[in-house]
């Protein structure tokens, strides 16, 4: 997992970097065939060769990467006369074109918007573990899972001690053990400390996500005590549980095997959102890859959303703006030259310069946003 100290390097050091840096971007991940045999590392090599490096700088990219053995999917490094850092991740990146060659190896400015984007944009998700004997954090970020074991400390107490004999002794109520009277005081008695015990618990995990920035909650454990505990958060959290998730079958499951029960349940989460938003955009919007750039280009976006993989080229003119084609060039900017340019290397600026917030969506949302909408939607500021 990316930690503090990575992404402030990132956003002070790289990104600010004086060029020429070296930008790389590696499909390496050991689960794709192609892979096999560290062959991604010989695709790495000949991008290298291919590129005018220093002879210093290619050696000691090379020297890293024949020390990495990848359990991640994507690696990116940035590499320099003073300067060599790589990170490995666990998720694709956005906007890299790693279909062909699947390298994608630039040296000039920075190229560090994709890591960027992630960093900035892709959600964090917090797990509590509802159990028994030891409640647990889990904070899940790009694909990968940190265990906060000192979130829930002040709940390991005598008052939590209690509430794990609960189940036992509810079942014995139903019997003639404890009934009447008796067994409705005691009753009441064991609801009113479960209460204080589900207060407590939600007084510490507000105090949690607001310092670990938690985006959404996924809760985990027997439904009858998710269910309570969600019933006692306060508004602001309920508005950001995305659901329950049922635990392990063993209650002391690593951090690992969370996060292959959550994995699935943080994808389907987020496409009901991108198609939602898609909805949103069919009665709202404007779309089309033509119409969106010159809409952008006007400044008519508060929100503009794009495939995760951009996959087209445009025509910059010399006067800065994008067209989508020669006859918008020869409409829009009679007489200039224009360059050819990938989308995925000016989209991004183009957001930023006219004030729209740039949201890429995968999946199912990307294949509609594709075929349904011609790549570019947005919703308008009026």
């Amino acid at each position: 997992m990316l930690r503090k100290d990575d992404i402030h390097f990132i956003k002070d050091t790289i990104v600010p970097h004086s060029a020429p840096l070296l930008s790389l971007y590696a499909d390496i991940n050991p689960a794709n065939r192609d892979n096999a045999g560290r062959a991604w590392l010989v695709r790495v090599k000949n991008t290298l060769r291919s590129l005018s490096l220093p002879r210093d700088v290619q050696e000691k990219v090379i020297e890293a990467l024949e020390f990495e053995r990848p359990e991640a999917r994507i690696c990116a490094l940035f590499a320099g006369k003073d300067l060599l850092r790589m990170y490995t991740l666990r998720v694709d990146l956005p906007v890299v074109d790693l279909a062909h060659g699947r390298v994608d190896a630039r040296w000039g400015e920075p190229y560090v918007f994709p890591l960027v984007y992630m960093i900035d944009e892709y959600e964090r998700y917090g797990v509590v573990f509802v159990d028994r004997e030891r409640w647990r954090f889990y904070d899940v970020f790009l694909g990968d899972i940190d265990e906060r074991a000192d979130a829930f400390l002040e709940l390991h107490s005598d008052q939590s001690r209690k509430l794990e004999k609960r189940p036992a002794v509810r079942l014995v109520q139903g019997a003639v053990l404890r009934g009447g009277a008796e067994g409705d005081r005691f009753e009441r008695h064991v609801e009113a400390l479960a209460h204080r015990f589900y207060k407590r618990a939600a007084h510490l995990l507000e105090k949690l996500v607001d310092t670990a920035h938690t985006d959404w909650l996924i809760l985990m454990g027997p439904d009858e005590d998710t269910h309570h505990f969600e019933q006692c958060l306060p508004r602001a959290l309920r508005t950001r549980t995305a659901g329950l998730v049922p635990p392990p079958s063993n209650p002391e499951a690593s951090a690992g095997e969370i996060l292959k029960k959550v994995l699935p349940f943080i994808t389907d989460n987020r496409q009901a959102r991108e198609l939602a938003l898609l909805q949103e955009l069919r009665e709202k919007g404007i779309w089309g890859l033509s119409g969106g750039l010159q809409a952008l280009q006007m400044g008519r976006f508060h929100l503009l959303v794009a495939p995760w993989s951009l996959g087209v080229k445009v025509l910059r003119c010399a006067g800065g703006l994008v067209v989508q084609d020669r006859s918008a060039a020869e409409a829009f900017c009679p007489g200039q030259s224009v360059q050819e340019v990938p989308l995925s290397d000016v989209l991004p600026d183009l957001a930023a310069a006219h004030g729209a917030r740039l949201e890429l969506v995968q999946g199912q949302a990307e294949d509609r946003l594709i075929r349904e909408f011609d790549r570019l939607a947005g919703l308008p500021r009026w």
